[in-house]
């Protein structure tokens, strides 16, 4: 239940910062209980590839 506990914590402290979008995905390439944030500037996924200036069928593109 530790783990589940410390999940909701978490969620808590970020809605209660203000955040309005939580994505949550699970990584084993962090250790156990580090988290990494990702920023959403505007209509992009983030990590898409509009959101990584890495379109595959656009020549030239911004997103923001």
């Amino acid at each position: 239940m530790n783990e589940i506990d410390d999940v909701i914590k978490m969620l808590d402290d970020l809605t209660q910062d203000g955040v309005s979008r939580i994505k949550v995905e699970t990584s084993e390439a962090l250790p156990g209980g580090e988290r990494k944030k990702a920023y959403h500037h505007g209509r992009c996924d983030v990590g898409s590839p509009f959101a990584t200036g890495k379109l595959f069928d656009a020549e030239d593109s911004d997103c923001g």
